[in-house]
C-alpha cells in the first residue's frame, strides 16, 4: 500500500511512499503530513497526469490505524470534546491511542474497528458508518475526505511550535497547560497501547437506505457556521453563555430578533436558547424567559428594548468581519488589547486560505479579506490564468467579466476542465449533447460593468454567497472619477473594502503603463495612481513567453511583485491550449 506525503507544508504534497515508512518521517522539526487513507499505484499515476489528486477516482484502502480529528475554538475545548469521544469509543469497545496535535487532538483507532472492503467510495461509507454511531458529535466530519492529509506523529506544528505527541488517558484528564508543556519537545519514550478490535464497531460495507441526520450538541463546533458578515456578536451570544450572564444576554438576543421576525418565531428561537443554557444546577425557567420577551417588546415606554453596537456586551463579542464594524466610532482608535482581539478572532476562526502555491508546489496562501492584483502586458492570458485558478480550486466564485462574451467564457471553461480543443467542443454540441453545465455549478458570471459599490449588492443577491470574487478588469469598471490617472484609486480601495468587510478573496486585473511594457514590471507598474499598489495585499506579475516566430504563448512566468506577508511565488506555467499548469 502507498501513502501520499506532504513535506514542509500542505502545499508541497504529491510525494508517494510505502505506507510502512511513516516512522522515517518522525522527529522532523517542520510540518509533515501523510494521507489519511492508503492508495495503490494508480494514485501515483493520477497525480503525475493531473498534477493534483483533486478529483481522484481510484480505489481507497483502510489504513492500519484510522485517525479521528478533534478541534475546538480553544485547545481546552478540544480536550473536553476528546474526553467525550473517548467515552463513546469505550462504549463501542473500540481501543484508541490519543495524540496532541499541537492545537487539537488526534485519536487513532485500529483498522479492525471497521467492516470494510477496498472501494472508490470507501471514504463515503466510512463517513456514514461513523455518523451512524455519533462520532461526529465530537470529531470533525471533514477529516474523512478521500484525499485528506493529516499530521505525522513526532513532528512539529509550525503554527503552535508544539510537537504532535502521544499522551495517556491520565494526561488527557489533566490540564491543557500540562499537555502543551509535554509537547514542547519530542517524546522519545512512550508505551503505546495495542490497538486491536475483536468485533468491528463500524460497518463501512452495508449502505444504509437512508442516512441519519446529524444531531449535534448545543455547543458543537462541527460546522454549519453562519456568515461572519452578519452580526457576529449575536451569533456568538446565541451559542450559549455562563450562568451569570444569561439574563443580560437573553435581553440582547430577544431585542435583536424581535425587530426582524414575527413574535411566534422569536418565541421559538428564545425557547430553544433557554433550553440550551438551562441546567439542573442552574435552571433558566420559562417564566424568566417570558419576562425577558415581554420586556423586549414593552420596555422603554412601549418602544421596546434596543441595544446598539456600543453596548458593552455586544461590543465584547464584536468582530472586524461584521458589515457594521467600520461604522463604529470606537474603532477609529485601537489600543493593543483591541489589536490582539482581532488577531485572536482571526486565528480562532481557523480560516483556511486558498493555497495558490499548490498549483506550482510553492507556499503562497491567500486568505479571505485579501485582494490579489494581476498585472501583465496586453494579450498575456490574464483571464485564462484566472479561469485556470478558479477551476483548479472550484470554490464558490463570482466572476465579473467585462471583456469576453458568455459563449467565450463557457468555451474556455470546458477546454480547461476537459482538455478539449475548440473543434471537439463544436463536435460535442453539434451532436446535441449538453450536460457540461453540471461541471461548473460552483461559478456565477456577471457580464455587465458596474460601480465598485454595486458589487456588494450583486453578490448579496446571488443564491449562494461566493468565497472568491474575480474582477476582469479594473479599467472597465464604472467610476465617477474621469481622471484616467486616479480613477483606479477609488476602484482598488472599493475592492479592498469588499474583500475585508465581506470576508472574501478578490482577484482583479489591472492594466500596466507603457513604461512597464518596455522596461519590465515592478510594484509601480499599474496604470494610473500608485495607490492601486497600496490597496493590494498581493501583486502578481505575469510575463508571457511565445513560441519562436509565433504569436502563440508557450509559457507564463508568474512572479510575486509585492506581498504584505512573507510568502513568495516565482513559477513558470506551461500553456497547453487553454490549460495552464505549474
Amino acid at each position: 500500500m502507498i501513502k501520499e506525503f506532504a513535506i514542509g507544508s500542505v502545499a508541497n504534497r504529491h510525494h508517494f511512499d510505502k505506507s510502512n515508512t511513516i516512522e522515517s518521517y518522525y522527529n522532523s522539526s517542520k510540518d509533515m503530513f501523510h494521507s489519511l487513507y492508503d492508495y495503490d499505484e494508480y494514485a501515483v499515476e493520477f497525480a503525475k497526469e493531473h498534477k493534483k489528486l483533486s478529483g481522484f477516482n481510484g480505489m481507497v484502502y483502510m489504513p492500519d490505524e484510522f485517525i479521528l480529528d478533534v478541534d475546538g475554538k480553544t485547545p481546552e475545548e478540544a480536550r473536553q470534546l476528546t474526553m467525550g469521544l473517548l467515552l463513546l469509543l469505550n462504549d463501542l469497545y473500540v481501543p484508541y491511542q490519543v495524540y496532541f496535535s499541537g492545537t487539537g487532538f488526534h485519536i487513532n483507532i485500529p483498522r479492525t474497528a471497521f467492516r470494510w472492503k477496498p472501494s472508490k467510495d470507501l471514504h463515503l461509507m466510512v463517513k456514514e458508518a461513523l455518523l451512524d454511531k455519533g462520532i461526529f458529535e465530537f470529531a470533525d466530519v471533514s477529516v474523512t475526505d478521500k484525499t485528506r492529509l493529516i499530521r505525522i506523529p513526532h513532528t512539529m506544528n509550525m503554527k503552535s511550535r508544539l510537537w504532535k505527541t502521544p499522551i495517556t488517558d491520565a494526561e488527557l484528564s489533566g490540564s491543557i497547560e500540562d499537555i502543551q508543556e509535554l509537547a514542547k519537545k519530542p517524546r522519545r519514550k512512550f508505551e503505546y497501547k495495542i490497538l486491536e478490535c475483536g468485533t468491528p464497531a463500524f460497518d463501512a460495507v452495508t449502505k444504509k437506505k437512508k442516512a441519519k441526520t446529524l444531531n449535534r450538541p448545543a455547543n458543537s463546533t462541527l460546522g454549519y457556521k453562519p456568515d461572519p458578515y452578519n452580526y457576529p456578536c449575536i451569533q456568538t451570544l446565541m451559542s450559549g453563555v455562563a450562568a451569570g450572564q444569561r439574563h443580560a444576554v437573553a435581553l440582547r438576543i430577544a431585542s435583536h430578533i424581535r425587530l426582524r421576525y414575527p413574535e411566534n418565531v422569536v418565541r421559538i428561537v428564545m425557547e430553544d436558547w433557554r433550553q440550551s443554557v438551562s441546567s439542573d444546577d442552574s435552571p433558566f425557567t420559562e417564566k424568566e424567559m417570558e419576562n425577558i420577551i415581554k420586556s423586549s417588546y414593552e420596555g422603554h415606554n412601549g418602544q421596546g428594548n434596543n441595544y446598539g453596537c456600543q453596548d458593552p456586551i455586544k461590543d465584547k463579542y464584536c468582530k472586524e468581519t461584521c458589515f457594521l464594524y467600520k461604522a463604529k466610532k470606537s474603532n477609529k482608535i485601537m489600543n493593543s488589547s483591541s489589536l490582539e482581539k482581532q488577531l485572536a478572532n482571526f486565528h480562532t476562526r481557523n480560516v483556511e486560505p486558498l493555497q495558490l502555491g499548490e498549483m506550482c508546489n510553492q507556499d503562497f496562501p491567500v486568505y479571505p479579506g485579501e485582494v490579489v492584483v494581476i498585472q501583465a502586458p496586453p494579450k498575456s492570458m490574464k483571464t485564462m490564468f484566472l479561469l485556470n485558478v478558479a477551476n483548479y480550486f472550484k470554490k464558490r466564485t463570482f466572476f465579473l467579466e467585462m471583456e469576453m462574451s458568455p459563449k467565450q467564457m463557457m468555451e474556455r471553461l470546458i477546454m480547461i476542465e476537459k482538455g478539449w480543443t475548440k473543434q471537439q467542443i463544436i463536435d460535442h454540441y453539434r451532436s446535441f449533447q449538453n450536460g457540461m453545465d453540471k461541471l461548473f455549478e460552483w461559478i456565477n458570471f456577471d457580464f455587465e460593468a458596474c460601480y465598485v459599490g454595486e458589487l456588494t449588492k450583486r453578490i448579496n443577491l446571488a443564491d449562494v454567497k461566493p468565497e472568491v470574487v474575480i474582477v476582469d478588469h479594473m479599467g472597465l469598471m464604472k467610476s465617477t472619477n474621469n481622471d484616467p490617472n486616479s480613477r483606479n484609486e477609488g476602484i482598488s480601495q472599493g475592492l479592498m473594502d469588499l474583500a475585508r468587510h465581506n470576508d472574501l478573496i478578490v482577484f482583479t486585473v489591472t492594466e500596466i503603463s507603457k513604461h512597464a511594457i518596455r522596461e519590465g514590471m515592478d510594484i509601480a507598474s499599474s496604470k494610473g495612481s500608485i495607490r492601486t499598489a497600496y490597496n493590494a495585499n498581493k501583486i502578481l506579475s505575469i510575463t508571457p513567453y511565445k513560441k519562436e516566430k509565433s504569436n502563440i504563448i508557450k509559457s507564463l512566468h508568474v512572479e510575486c511583485t509585492a506581498n504584505r506577508e512573507s510568502e513568495d511565488m516565482n513559477a513558470y506555467f506551461q500553456v497547453n491550449g487553454a490549460q495552464i499548469t505549474g
